[in-house]
């Protein structure tokens, strides 16, 4: 897998004869990550971004801070203190029209993420630990010696090249070809992206799992 230091190489091998120096490593790095950010954002990427944690609650509030790391995609919560599966909502409007108050004591029985938050209901009477899965944000490149592991190795080059120098020329160049060197690595970029589509293919995922759709404990 191609490292920073290579990435780099390449980008400056395209771009050098209009930058003079105006592109330092930093600002590369910069893009890199940036557009490893992008990336992540876009799709899902199980190599190495698909991780899991452990939350605790409060006893007296209604939310728990989220992993440092927790980037998108809550798609299983467990709670390992009452050995039960929890129900993820996709809005925290949908949970809280689930209970009728939302201030009762109880066991923890629907979680939704609401900005960095894990909220749920009920609230604990004592700390509970849930399980949860997620995707994370890509690990920061910082050396020359890094690689974007998260990425498959054969659409490295393609996406962290032109992601770059798109961006590069999108800034610096700006004679009369300025946009068509910006276009030309955009759409080489775009390309990339299609490929990267195809390779994760669907999202995985489990059968439907029932819940007690009834909850009664949301209308105590």
């Amino acid at each position: 897998m191609e490292t920073v230091a290579e990435i780099k190489k390449e980008v400056l091998r395209t771009v050098g004869r209009v930058i003079k120096g105006d592109a330092t490593t930093v600002d590369i790095l910069s893009f890199m990550n940036k557009g490893l950010k992008e990336i992540a954002g876009q799709f899902l990427l199980p190599k190495l971004l698909e991780t899991e944690n452990t939350v605790e609650t409060y006893v007296s509030e209604a939310y728990t801070e989220l992993p440092d790391d927790f980037m998108k995609n809550l798609h299983y919560c467990y709670s390992s203190t009452n050995n039960r599966r929890i129900k993820i909502y996709d809005d925290t409007r949908l949970l809280f029209r689930e209970f009728s108050q939302l201030d009762l004591s109880g066991s923890v029985v629907g979680v939704a993420v609401r900005g960095n938050d894990l909220c749920y209901q009920r609230i604990p009477a004592s700390v509970e630990s849930l399980r949860i899965h997620y995707y994370k944000y890509p690990t920061v490149l910082t050396t020359g010696d890094d690689t974007p592991d998260c990425l498959p190795d054969f659409l490295v080059r393609p996406l962290m090249v032109n992601y770059v120098v798109k961006e590069l020329f999108s800034i610096i160049d700006t004679g009369p070809a300025a946009s068509d060197n910006t276009i030309k690595h955009q759409a080489q970029f775009d390309n990339a992206l299609m490929r990267l589509k195809e390779y994760i293919g669907p999202e995985n995922r489990e059968p439907q799992y029932i819940y007690d759709d009834v909850n009664l404990e949301g209308y105590l």
